[in-house]
């Protein structure tokens, strides 16, 4: 409880005692987590915090902080506490419905862009297992003239990245449909055979462990069979039929699992050589393989 002969609560202090709490607590980028928290209940920008550092906030903003830094004390995502997570320099809708969108996966829509910026003309493109729609969305704002579909068997999570589409402005060129795997939707009929197919399937192996943050991500989107690979399998065979000739497939994968998708893919007799993409540790985390 706070003395009288306390210092205030002013937000630099409360930045560094949430940075601390959160490090005991074994949070990842604690520094960062208390700075969406505190930019959230005070309703500004992360970088404006750093103009307030003697700003006070009040008593109601307080209880607030302390109930949201509780809860990111017991591991629940900040991206769910505060409703968004920035993904290639775009804001997007979060909610425990969809995956928290991560850094690797912006590997995804780099070569997703750098493919159909090479077309010379409109292109196409399918993102299975959208989530958030956070692939899709971003290609679509890098390349104007890109039509897409993202699919997910989840109906709320397909709510959520229809609103992000319509928040972020491109919702007349990204269409979101409830599908599950490849399974074709009507609506894409006119958008098929795809260009570039992005995938980022559940592939965590049961009894796999994971950070205590990813516990709280929903299970449908995570775990991918008994050995991981079952919707990675499942993708490999099935892109080809959706594929133009040359078109891309790119797709995350787990932690040691790039050898099993080299063979998966060296077994279908319908790619190129595929290339194994690392993540910022330098880990084999995707691959992206074009269509014979």
């Amino acid at each position: 409880m706070t003395r009288p002969d306390d210092p205030p609560w002013t937000v630099l202090r409360l930045l560094n005692w949430t940075r601390d709490y959160l490090a005991k607590a074994g949070a990842d980028a604690p520094r960062l987590q208390a700075q969406m928290l505190l930019a959230h209940v005070l309703g500004c920008q992360r970088i404006q915090l750093y103009t307030r550092f003697d700003y006070q906030p009040t008593a109601e903003q307080l209880a607030q902080f302390r109930r949201l830094v509780a809860r990111a004390g017991q591991d629940e995502p900040v991206a769910y506490l505060v409703g968004h997570k920035e993904f290639y320099s775009l804001d997007f809708r979060i909610t425990p419905d969809v995956l928290v969108p991560r850094a690797e996966t912006e590997r995804l829509v780099s070569e997703a862009v750098d493919r159909l910026k090479q077309l010379g003309r409109p292109g196409t493109m399918w993102d299975a297992y959208t989530g958030s729609g956070c692939i899709a969305i971003s290609a679509a704002h890098e390349v104007s003239s890109l039509r897409a579909m993202g699919t997910d068997v989840s109906e709320p999570a397909v709510g959520v990245a229809r609103e992000n589409a319509q928040r972020l402005g491109v919702a007349d060129r990204v269409v979101f449909c409830v599908a599950d795997r490849l399974n074709l939707p009507a609506e894409a009929a006119d958008l098929t055979p795809f260009d570039v197919l992005t995938a980022n399937p559940p592939y965590v192996r049961p009894n796999e462990g994971i950070a205590p943050a990813v516990k709280h991500e929903p299970a449908v989107a995570l775990y991918g069979g008994a050995d991981g690979l079952e919707f990675l399998a499942d993708t490999i065979r099935q892109a080809p039929a959706h594929l133009r000739a040359g078109g891309l497939l790119a797709m995350e994968f787990g932690f040691g699992m790039a050898d099993a998708v080299r063979e998966l893919i060296a077994a279908q007799d319908a790619y190129q050589k595929p290339r194994i993409l690392l993540d910022q540790q330098g880990i084999e985390r995707a691959v992206a393989v074009r269509r014979r």
